[in-house]
């Protein structure tokens, strides 16, 4: 049953037969509410159709009579098939079109045509968290905290992270170009575009005379098996002897690629991890035989964003091996789903299984508490994810007006409170700031302030903020 994975694609394409394509395509219409009453008033007066089941007569129905009003980039036929997998109530099973099913794998799979970057899609443009090493944008010079607002010279404001990232994607050696805000600063980078591998990340720290082996997985996918496996060859060529794996922001892959990673660690016969399926034929995934790396202190880093196969590593290597989990409660992802191609080039993903941990623990919607909880600043905190609808100015009282107070306050300007009054001490503040980055100094809060403002905020968490879970894994090292 290895078909079977945490965000996986079924890799055989199997044809499915008409008639269960056709149950599915019925079972969906029961789904859409409105066909069901103009059903029993045709029903009563069209006897040739007593034989048809319910569902029949649902889907002839819509077919035969439904007016599509919609202006959806979804055909009719994705939106019913969507609407079915919805009724299920399951938020990890879905219909996925061609291309929706081509994004989640290269997501997974963590390679890509682009520029190398990960970012977090806010209202005034795209906030780049991660630059992979050795990508186009690495080498010029993006940064973590750059907050991309121009992809070829288009503001992105406003724009989801689908557009965004179809923006900045595209085919190998052509050219693109992003404007970027960087602590208040304007930079515009030139690339082109090539392959990227963003999976896998490592590098050897050294710290109060201690060296750590730091390894970055961002996903689980088709090669991190094998590349993470040369991370830890190369550990162990240096005689690294403790490690530090880094799973935040990970959220999840393949069953193969987790089971292929703990391998590597986990002493040969050792139950690493079970999935149970519908038919109560479990399985168990014991470790083989291949060559395993031990180290003498083991750390990972996790964080709320710490989900699926990310939980299984975690919590195997923590039951196993005593490796300490560092950071804030992971997100609690313990069932699994397979992805299931259909006859028109679009795929099922549906939860099949559930997994559970060396010990038999189930941590779906509880998460792993980890053994020493410590939290970093994060941009999430600042409330910035929605546009301001208006400005705001001395002796108003706001959320937005809160949110700025902090981030102000986190700069190290003078603020006297942060419950969103707007005192003069918040206006006096403002000025200060506006004057130093060359807005208009008024002291009102408007969209401008605000764009700054958040260009930088990024830039001092990323650069000025300590990583307060990496630290606590230098401390524990002393």
């Amino acid at each position: 049953m290895d078909q079977f994975e945490f965000e996986t694609e079924n890799k055989k394409k199997k044809k499915l037969r008409k008639e269960p394509l056709y149950i599915i395509l019925s079972i969906l219409c029961l789904i859409i509410g409105g066909g069901v009453g103009f059903y029993f008033g045709i029903s009563k007066n069209n006897q040739d159709k007593d034989n048809l089941s319910i569902y029949d007569l649902i889907s002839e129905s819509i077919n035969t009579y439904f007016f599509d009003t919609l202006d959806s980039e979804y055909s009719f036929e994705e939106r019913m098939l969507q609407g079915m997998v919805a009724g299920l109530g399951d938020r990890y099973s879905s219909y996925l079109t061609t291309d929706q099913a081509d994004d989640l794998t290269n997501s997974i799979n963590g390679s890509f045509e682009g520029i190398g970057v990960s970012f977090l899609t806010l209202p005034l443009g795209g906030l780049v968290q991660e630059v992979f090493t050795g990508s186009p944008a690495n080498q010029a010079g993006v940064l973590a905290g750059d907050l991309i607002t121009h992809v070829q010279g288009t503001s992105i404001a406003g724009y989801d992270s689908t557009r965004v990232k179809s923006m900045i994607i595209g085919e190998k050696d052509t050219e693109v170009s992003i404007q970027v805000l960087r602590d208040g600063k304007k930079k515009t980078f030139e690339m082109k575009r090539r392959s990227v591998e963003s999976s896998v990340g490592y590098e050897i720290r050294e710290k109060n005379k201690q060296k750590i082996g730091y390894l970055r997985i961002t996903t689980f996918g088709d090669t991190t098996t094998a590349l993470v496996g040369e991370a830890l060859e190369n550990f162990e060529s240096q005689g690294i002897q403790n490690i530090c794996i880094d799973l935040r922001g990970n959220g999840g892959g393949y069953i193969t690629a987790v089971n292929g990673l703990l391998d590597y660690f986990i002493p040969e016969g050792q139950l690493m991890f079970k999935i149970q399926y519908k038919d109560n034929k479990n399985k168990e995934y014991l470790a083989s035989d291949v060559k395993k790396y031990s180290f003498e202190q083991g750390y990972i880093l996790v964080d709320g964003d710490t989900a699926s196969a990310s939980e299984v590593m975690a919590t195997s290597l923590n039951e196993l091996l005593n490796y300490k989990v560092i950071g804030e409660k992971t997100y609690g992802k313990g069932v699994v789903q397979t992805q299931i191609p259909l006859t028109n080039s679009s795929t099922l993903k549906l939860t099949t299984s559930r997994w559970l941990t060396p010990k038999g623990n189930w941590i779906n919607e509880k998460g792993i508490e980890p053994d020493y909880q410590v939290k970093n600043i994060s941009i999430t905190d600042f409330g910035i994810f929605e546009a301001l609808k208006t400005t705001y100015h001395y002796d108003q009282v706001s959320n937005e007006i809160a949110n700025m107070q902090k981030i102000l306050k986190l700069l190290g300007y003078p603020i006297d409170r942060t419950d969103g009054y707007f005192s003069q001490k918040t206006q006096g503040a403002l000025k200060k700031f506006e004057k130093k980055y060359g807005l208009t100094v008024n002291g009102i809060y408007d969209k401008n302030d605000l764009l700054t403002l958040t260009s930088a905020l990024s830039y001092h968490i990323h650069h000025k903020t300590p990583d307060y879970q990496y630290q606590k894994v230098v401390n524990l090292l002393k």
